[in-house]
């Protein structure tokens, strides 16, 4: 029996500083001069790649295989093709012992569903069975396609500018994308969407701001259920007085047409006007998940200029609405 305190103290301070250790070298991989220089959790360093041409590397869940993109000789780097980028291949490398497949092979298609160039943004499934990554496609946006790591044939998923793969929660497996989508009389949007592996979209999940990396991830937080934080007020946005925000509610409220559910239902809108009331913008910050009540909002916004003035006679600069079914 151990009954030496500084002994165990010593070998609890050991201890410690081996997980310390083990846990400042995770494995990881990097691109250098377009090579794979990858970096075992021991912290020693291996070149993988020797090309010149190697980028977008990911390594699957289980840490044994790294898939990267490789561009092919003659190709150039930057496409001014509008819908069309470089042809990059998508490769699959065994870290132990730098086994190579080709698992894409790029190709350009008068169908944007079917054009396979300026392929970025590899993710693995969370089983690692799947490899999703996007593609130049339309001239608003960038397709995403997958690919089983094994071998098989690549498919089209949907639409979206960039994504993340959810890990946890229900929706584990499952997508979150940005598309950019047209409203009938109100403009375009660029709301995240929840997608299946299949493209199937499961809901909308709203704008959550003009910051993409904290928009992204607050898109992910709200997939995996997690509470989303408060959007930042946007720079600049005026102030308004207490009363405002209920003068506001009093003009468009009566202008919602809704026959539909209203349990759940929330709809943030950001607007910008004229200090004269005249509408400017109407954008959708964050959405209920329903699309058809999301629009009735926007129509009712678009119903209820111009917007009333504050208390210094001017109507705000900007400001955000937040909107309920009546009943909800």
């Amino acid at each position: 029996m151990m009954n030496n305190p500084f002994k165990l103290i010593a070998i609890a301070a050991a201890l410690i500083a081996f997980l310390l250790s083990a846990a400042s070298h995770a494995q990881s991989v990097v691109v250098q001069y377009g090579n794979l220089v990858y970096r075992h959790a021991s912290g020693a360093t291996e070149v993988l790649t020797e090309t010149g041409a190697d980028g977008s590397p990911a390594i699957s869940p289980d840490g044994n295989l790294i898939a990267f993109t490789r561009l092919r000789p003659g190709e150039r780097e930057n496409s001014e093709i509008t819908g069309s980028g470089p042809l990059r291949d998508v490769y699959v490398i065994r870290i132990s012992d730098h086994a190579l497949r080709k698992i894409v092979t790029a190709t350009h298609s008068a169908q944007p569903e079917n054009e396979i160039s300026g392929i970025n943004s590899l993710k693995f499934s969370p089983d690692g069975s799947t490899l999703y990554f996007n593609t130049a496609a339309w001239a608003t946006s960038e397709a995403i396609h997958a690919v089983p790591v094994q071998g098989g044939r690549e498919r089209f998923v949907t639409s979206g500018n960039g994504f993340a793969v959810v890990q946890r929660g229900k929706y584990a497996g499952y997508l979150v994308t940005s598309q950019h989508r047209y409203m009938e009389g109100h403009g375009s949007w660029n709301p995240y969407v929840l997608v299946s592996p299949e493209g199937k979209e499961i809901k909308v999940l709203g704008e959550f701001g003009d910051d993409k990396t904290r928009a992204e991830i607050a898109a992910l937080r709200s997939a995996e259920g997690k509470s989303v934080p408060p959007i930042p007020a946007a720079a600049g946005a005026d102030s308004t007085s207490p009363g405002y925000s209920e003068k506001i509610q009093r003009r468009v409220r009566p202008n919602i047409v809704w026959s539909g559910e209203t349990a759940g239902l929330e709809t943030i809108v950001s607007v910008r006007c004229s200090p004269s009331g005249t509408l400017l913008s109407a954008t959708i910050i964050r959405s209920s998940g329903n699309e058809q009540w999301d629009q009735a909002v926007l129509r009712a916004v678009q119903r209820s200029a111009p917007m009333p003035v504050d208390i210094d006679g001017k109507a705000p600069d900007r400001f955000t609405i937040p909107l309920r079914p009546a009943g909800g």
